[in-house]
């Protein structure tokens, strides 16, 4: 994931996808600052009250699983962190040297997985949705989410989810739920690390680990995911405390349960 920013209003922000594509040349495209001018008949509104409008076909299967159900599972306190928010499904995000651009067709060159652009009315959140599979690009709904909020989370939420991370600093816990933030967690070491506010190489670690974390929290909060083990994954026991504390700070919405089925299991054996 990209480390959050905090954008000015009209400045579009992407998820890059990992892999570079490789197809036919772009016959037809628009940039992303010009498609979010035109006007927008929403095919219907998300349970959680944001706008949604698709330029591309989905069956009634990828919709549920590309934006509706997710959507449900995002906690109603986030939602109104958010604001109004404008979901645009479209069929491929490029990058290229004169900006972002949608296209009607597979590009060849570097793709988003989701690209947003906020203003004062509201985000306008563009979902390419022939670049992955239904649910990994329900996921990068989840994670573009997370994104938006890690710059609106108070200096309360920032300092206790530092906090939680300095424990694990300290505890000399290795292991971290995504690539990037484990990446970031490298450049931190248990013997020189000291936590003072202003710690640059911290603060990039604390927001790409949260925004890792927000993600896979509602991605749980969506359906059971399974757990994976292993040198650069986060233990149990540290994935508990941090599903925990987000539960805290953002309940999960009636009729959802924070941890699986595998999740509680493994963390009474760990008890």
């Amino acid at each position: 994931m990209d480390a959050p920013s905090n954008n000015q209003a009209g400045e579009s922000v992407s998820r890059p996808v990992v892999v570079t594509t490789v197809g036919s040349p772009v016959r037809e495209s628009i940039a992303v600052t010009e498609y979010i001018k035109r006007s927008f008949v929403p095919v219907s509104h998300l349970a959680n009250g944001w706008e949604f409008h698709s330029g591309v076909g989905l069956s009634p299967a990828e919709e549920r699983t590309i934006l509706r159900e997710p959507a449900q599972a995002i906690p109603q306190s986030i939602v109104q962190r958010l604001g109004k928010v404008r979901v645009l499904a479209v069929q491929f995000v490029a990058c290229t040297d004169q900006g972002d651009v949608i296209c009607f067709s597979k590009p060849t060159g570097e793709t988003h997985s989701a690209v947003w652009v906020t203003s004062n009315e509201r985000t306008d959140l563009i979902l390419p949705c022939r670049e992955l599979d239904a649910h990994d690009t329900g996921f990068e709904f989840l994670a573009s989410v997370a994104e938006l909020l890690r710059p609106r989370l108070t200096s309360e939420e920032l300092e206790r989810y530092s906090q939680l991370l300095a424990s694990e600093l300290r505890a000399g816990v290795h292991g971290e739920i995504e690539e990037e933030a484990l990446a970031a967690k490298g450049q931190l070491t248990t013997s020189r690390f000291r936590r003072r506010l202003g710690h640059e190489q911290f603060d990039h670690y604390r927001d790409v680990s949260f925004v890792s974390t927000a993600a896979e929290y509602m991605h749980g909060l969506w359906h059971d995911v399974q757990i994976r083990t292993g040198g650069d994954h986060l233990p149990v026991p540290e994935l508990r405390r941090r599903m925990v504390l987000l539960s805290e700070m953002f309940p999960p919405n009636e009729g959802y349960q924070v941890f699986s089925d595998e999740l509680k299991r493994q963390g009474q054996e760990s008890s």
